[in-house]
């Protein structure tokens, strides 16, 4: 017991001054911390700034998410877009397949043919929700960052580096390319031989 109150009796001033010397006073807490010591008027403009810097990076944070969240969902939709895309492609190679078939006016070929024609409107309409667009040109000029050259054709017809053929198309969202339009590109006709 007599260790213990020895132990007490090392924290307890003995004296008036001392109680005093180790008392601080609001000043002396607010000159240790990190905040300057300011009047009333000043602190109010310091805790104003202090306020509308974090009203400022809250706000900045809020633009990242948003920028963040739509960044992600067009990701996702391009994901999305480029496992569906061959199964588009199919369709529309089988409505081309139905179309050019010497049994085209069979009412069962016509019926079919009706289908996959609704099936590809269904299709081009979901994307269109989604804000996919179709790039599929034809008569435009050729674009390297859009277009895929298959193969360049000689021609007189139209001037050099016009997209003649569209063989498939190709998609983007916002700003970033799903995948390129593949397509034939007209060049300037080669000049004969000479003998």
């Amino acid at each position: 017991m007599e260790d213990t109150n020895k132990k007490d009796r090392k924290f307890v001033a003995t004296t008036d001054s001392e109680a005093r010397d180790t008392v601080e006073t609001p000043t002396e807490e607010r000159a240790g911390a990190e905040e300057p010591v300011l009047g009333q008027k000043d602190e109010i403009e310091f805790l104003t700034e202090k306020w509308k810097r974090a009203l400022a990076d809250a706000e900045n944070a809020r633009k990242r998410a948003d920028a963040s969240r739509a960044e992600g969902r067009e990701h996702a939709i391009a994901v999305a877009v480029e496992a569906l895309a061959p199964a588009l492609d199919a369709l529309s190679l089988g409505i081309e397949a139905a179309r050019t078939s010497p049994n085209a006016d069979d009412p069962r070929i016509v019926s079919h043919l009706e289908g996959l024609r609704n099936i590809r409107t269904a299709f081009e309409t979901g994307l269109k929700a989604l804000g996919v667009r179709t790039i599929a040109p034809e008569d435009t000029p050729f674009v390297p960052a859009l277009h895929e050259a298959m193969q360049t054709q000689e021609t007189d017809k139209t001037k050099p580096g016009q997209v003649m053929v569209l063989h498939r198309p190709g998609f983007a969202i916002g700003q970033r390319l799903i995948r390129p339009a593949r397509v034939t590109v007209s060049a300037a006709p080669g000049k004969p031989a000479e003998e």
